[in-house]
């Protein structure tokens, strides 16, 4: 079971996010207002995930993450932010952000990205082989770029707007990857393409 610490100066978006992920199963151990509390707790609790606002009062998200993962490096994070935060881009992949989650995005789309982190990592560990899997299918470069954007999380609308196409081509396109990958849903799409190395797990940013 996945174990939270949320880290969110607002405590009303702190405790709607934690009613819709305890709702899903996950538990969540410990919230944090301060960069300072996300601190103490992630030492105290060992979590296996970290959900991390990017505007705190004391620190930004950044500096946070850059701490907790000097103690902690096995400790996911997930990035939260209200923009679309590109200039950060480069400090967030040097301090090893997993994903990167836009609040204007559903709750629903914050639980796929870190059910995608948790399953990437468990992959990982259990160095799970890939050929254990069928792959005997080809997607297009088109179809590659729409599944990549659906692991960020992404809206169809977001992904239309992204790639300059319609929203029903998006959806066409998803289908398509459903049928080449005898899956039903986008989630099953993105595990699948994770675990099979076909995409990388990406950060969350919206276009």
């Amino acid at each position: 079971m996945t174990r939270l610490i949320l880290v969110e100066d607002h405590v009303m978006v702190r405790q709607s996010i934690r009613t819709f992920l305890e709702g899903a199963g996950l538990i969540v151990i410990g919230e944090a207002g301060t960069g300072e509390e996300a601190l103490h707790l992630t030492v105290a609790l060992n979590p296996d995930v970290v959900v991390m606002d990017i505007h705190l009062p004391d620190m930004n998200g950044i500096e946070a993450t850059r701490r907790i993962r000097r103690q902690h490096p096995s400790v996911r994070i997930v990035i939260l932010t209200a923009y679309n935060e590109m200039g950060y881009r480069r400090a967030l992949d040097e301090v090893g952000i997993q994903a990167f989650v836009v609040k204007t995005a559903e709750l629903a789309e914050l639980l796929v990205i870190i059910q995608q982190v948790v399953k990437a990592d468990e992959l990982t560990q259990s160095r799970v082989a890939t050929t254990e899997i069928s792959s005997d299918f080809r997607l297009t470069e088109r179809e590659l770029d729409v599944l990549i954007c659906a692991a960020r999380g992404w809206t169809n609308k977001q992904i239309g707007v992204h790639l300059e196409i319609s929203d029903r081509t998006v959806q066409v396109h998803l289908q398509a990857i459903y049928q080449k990958m005898q899956v039903a849903s986008r989630t099953e799409a993105v595990s699948r393409a994770l675990a099979l190395g076909i995409i990388p797990l990406v950060n969350g940013e919206s276009s």
